[in-house]
């Protein structure tokens, strides 16, 4: 029977080695992705029901705390996706070779480092509270809330970062189905918890704090449950493969970083921004952005869902050295999330007020977010060009070309903007720095595409 079973879990890897290698690109990008998006989309709507029960349960100032800790959740992020977006490349592109022990010795170190950053988030988190609080520059009935939310979240980052790391792993084996539930999860799980801690209990912040941690939990327990059973895995997570490796580590860190980058720079951008929206507007324009970024966030989520489905392809296909085959899967995503981007353009400018509605009966707080919604993505249209171009330089394993489009976007162009625009603008021009961004991005993006088409097509004859 034990012998059936493994040879059984030898042919689906062996046929999911095929599938990336062989497959027709498209329904083998829609197969890939449509898990991924369904993960993100259900990942998106899980912080957004926690703002939408918030805003009935607390008030409007509720979901102005939220939107003071997010950057600091960001930044959490930020260092998970380091290591895991780091390592699902280099074990995506290892398998793509053949060298199995090599793939498992980036999950073993790309395991231990994750472990390392979320105790060290931990400690410095709970520690440093209330400045990294003042400095999003919340006022103090805000501040309270946050405090009250980030102190308990705070506590789950070491589930959230291993969580995180197993969940790029598995999804760079092909195995998009079971790294989709790992998100579904926790998301339906927090449905059910959230109006019975903010509501049943009378939590408040605190219950949805909690919430957000047990459905943490719930995913590493889950995406442990891979690893550890061993039949379905195309690697296994060995204790013998743990020792840390100053080779391995620099690749993971190497590639990673641009997606650390990424999300760093989106971390001190909406700390600045945050700043700015306190300096020239009020904590109702607080409350209007957060809600703003929870609608954009379902709005984008597709557009991640590709750009996770293709890297598996791009990164086996090219470390197994079919190069037209890599090329043709990035044209076939870049081209993809355009039109996912142009068709969500239409809905947000056209209807924004069904979604705020959701959030919110406060009619001051409807009317500005509705504003702000049609100047943030009134180039929404253009976004998925850029992101799947970013993530399409760390498949390949680009840490230069991918580094410096995350930076292009969220640094060069969009803090400056953040800076200078409100200044002439007000609060007007701190939304209209997403736009400008946006465009300035796109054209990078762009051109570094078109240099990196050429040297495809070299390496192809």
């Amino acid at each position: 029977m034990k012998q059936h079973i493994c040879e059984r879990c030898r042919k689906s890897m062996e046929n999911r080695r095929e599938m990336l290698a062989q497959a027709p690109l498209l329904p083998l990008l829609v197969k890939m992705s449509l898990p991924a998006m369904i993960g993100m989309f259900v990942m998106a709507s899980y912080n957004v029901v926690d703002t939408i029960f918030i805003g009935w349960g607390v008030g409007p100032l509720g979901i102005a705390a939220t939107s003071v800790a997010f950057p600091l959740q960001l930044f959490v992020g930020a260092l998970s996706m380091w290591v895991a977006m780091g390592t699902a490349s280099l074990s995506s592109r290892k398998l793509g070779a053949g060298l199995d022990d090599d793939a498992e010795r980036a999950l073993g170190n790309g395991f231990v480092m994750s472990v390392a950053l979320g105790f060290a988030t931990l400690a410095a988190g709970i520690a440093c509270l209330d400045p990294l609080i003042a400095m999003m520059g919340a006022d103090a009935r805000v501040a309270g809330h946050a405090r009250h939310y980030l102190g308990i979240v705070f506590l789950g980052n070491p589930l959230v970062i291993v969580g995180m790391l197993f969940n790029n792993t598995i999804r760079s084996e092909g195995n998009t189905r079971y790294a989709m539930y790992s998100m579904v999860l926790p998301a339906v799980l927090n449905v059910f918890l959230d109006p019975l801690f903010i509501f049943g209990f009378k939590m408040g912040m605190a219950g949805a704090a909690w919430a957000t941690v047990i459905g943490q939990l719930v995913t590493l327990l889950w995406n442990l449950r891979y690893y550890l059973t061993g039949r379905r895995s195309l690697i296994a997570l060995r204790v013998s493969r743990m020792p840390l490796r100053w080779v391995i580590d620099a690749e993971i860190l190497g590639v990673g970083v641009s997606e650390f980058a990424r999300q760093g720079a989106l971390t001190v951008a909406n700390t600045i921004l945050m700043n700015q929206i306190s300096r020239y507007g009020s904590a109702l324009y607080i409350a209007a952005y957060a809600i703003m970024m929870k609608v954009s966030s379902i709005a984008v989520m597709p557009i991640f869902g590709i750009g996770q489905g293709m890297q598996p392809i791009v990164g086996y296909c090219y470390g197994a050295g079919l190069y037209g085959r890599a090329r043709k899967a990035i044209e076939i995503a870049l081209l993809s999330a355009t039109v996912i981007t142009v068709t969500g353009e239409i809905i947000l400018l056209g209807f924004p007020h069904v979604f705020v509605r959701a959030f919110t009966d406060d009619a001051e707080v409807i009317r500005l977010t509705v504003w702000g919604v049609r100047i943030l993505q009134s180039t929404f249209a253009i976004i998925g060009f850029q992101i799947v171009g970013t993530v399409t330089f760390q498949a390949l394993g680009f840490a230069g070309p991918a580094l410096f489009l995350s930076l292009s976007r969220q640094v060069i162009f969009f803090i400056p903007s953040l800076l200078v625009l409100p200044r002439f603008f007000g609060v007007a021009g701190v939304f209209l720095s997403y736009p400008v961004a946006d465009v300035c991005a796109c054209f990078v993006t762009l051109a570094l595409l078109i240099f990196y088409r050429g040297r495809f097509k070299r390496l192809e004859r």
